[in-house]
């Protein structure tokens, strides 16, 4: 059995509000239910506040994050299509991924690990072919890597390319304006910064996005994944497509509205303050973060266990001994980082129980000083 009270600092999904839990265990409602439609016409127009969106089009679909990510390439993407996609970690290699899956010709940059893409090297590649589509990461999980979304925007718009950011990790934790960055396509899970359950994609298109679609010589390749399908359902949710999740969205309702009562800036500001703190209080620890100064990002971080350590133990004690649920590096740095999420919920007193549990963990196994995480921590939280 699950420990109620374990913190989980996962990089997704996270902890939820006791406001959440309560409206997950409502009971069950009909999605055609004149309640619904009420709530599920708010959730757009929460979204939009969320996203910045006033100018483009926004979507609210059932799925994880992968819905929006995949839905976003089948309706763009037709046979043959010239796409550049920026790997910056795992999800940015599934976007590639996708995207060959539905007939185009990709052409990827993958970057040094804990760096985030070169502008100059998007730029070389532009010039050298002529892309229909941009794919990005905003905040790669699995590396805690984070681009500059404005940066490969203005790249894909001096170019005339469509631009595509996967803003899974990132948005309601990350800085991220739709309407001024004038990116095509941005797209999130319900699951991590937002702070409700998973089950819900949300999406931000622009009227540039949304002409590519209409204007393609091919049918999208799918029913659940056009996003042209779904665009009426969501300038009017009481005509039917598919049954949605009924209570994922109630939770996601629930989410949404704490995220306005907090204020998005507020929330900015909150996260990139704990991110700060955490990171600081690692290296107070002696330990290595992953990205580099300049592309760290303030919902998660990975970095790595001392020499001579195993993540996967110092994973087990964490949650075995402090009650505190963090996850391990991806593939072959199964081994040797560690993953922290430390967005939506995640408060100040959950990063210091943290680091002071990591400090005891690392104690019996590596020269660290007593104290020196916390110590280093303390001054950026008590100055936010």
């Amino acid at each position: 059995m699950i420990d109620p009270d374990e913190i989980l600092m996962i990089p997704g999904p996270t902890t939820l509000s006791s406001r959440v839990r309560s409206a997950l265990a409502r009971p069950q409602q009909s999605h055609v239910a004149p309640e619904f439609y009420e709530m599920f016409k708010e959730n757009l127009e929460l979204s939009r506040y969320l996203f910045g969106n006033k100018s483009g089009y926004q979507f609210i679909i059932t799925g994880s994050g992968t819905i929006g990510m995949e839905a976003s390439v089948v309706s763009l993407v037709e046979q043959g299509d010239n796409v550049l996609s920026i790997e910056t970690g795992y999800f940015g290699h599934r976007f590639s991924t996708l995207a060959e899956i539905h007939g185009a010709k990709v052409d990827a940059i993958v970057t040094p690990l804990g760096q985030r893409v070169d502008q100059e090297a998007v730029q070389k590649k532009m010039n050298e072919r002529r892309y229909k589509i941009l794919l990005f990461t905003h905040v790669d999980t699995s590396t805690s890597v984070m681009n500059d979304v404005s940066i490969l925007t203005k790249i894909a718009k001096d170019n005339d390319v469509i631009s595509v950011c996967d803003s899974v990790c990132g948005v309601a934790g990350a800085r991220l304006v739709f309407d001024e960055l004038g990116t095509d396509i941005v797209l999130t899970g319900s699951q991590k910064a937002i702070a409700a359950p998973p089950g819900a994609t949300l999406l931000a298109a622009s009227k540039k996005a949304l002409e590519a679609m209409e204007k393609r010589k091919t049918p999208i390749a799918s029913y659940y994944m056009d996003l042209l399908r779904w665009k009426p359902i969501m300038e009017d949710p009481k005509i039917y497509l598919t049954t949605p999740a009924v209570q994922v969205m109630l939770g996601l309702h629930e989410a949404l509205l704490e995220i306005k009562e907090e204020g998005i800036e507020n929330r900015w500001k909150r996260h990139q303050t704990i991110a700060e703190a955490f990171r600081a209080g690692l290296e107070g620890l002696g330990l290595k973060i992953v990205p580099d100064q300049n592309s760290r990002a303030p919902t998660v971080t990975t970095f790595y266990v001392p020499q001579g350590t195993n993540a996967g133990q110092i994973q087990e004690t964490l949650r075995s001994q402090f009650g505190i649920h963090v996850a391990k590096g991806f593939g072959e740095w199964h081994d040797t980082m560690l993953r922290v999420g430390h967005f939506g919920n995640t408060s100040a007193t959950d990063i210091l129980a943290l680091l002071g549990a990591l400090e005891l963990t690392l104690t019996k196994s590596s020269k660290i000083a007593p104290g020196r995480a916390v110590e280093k921590a303390m001054p950026i939280l008590k100055a936010s």
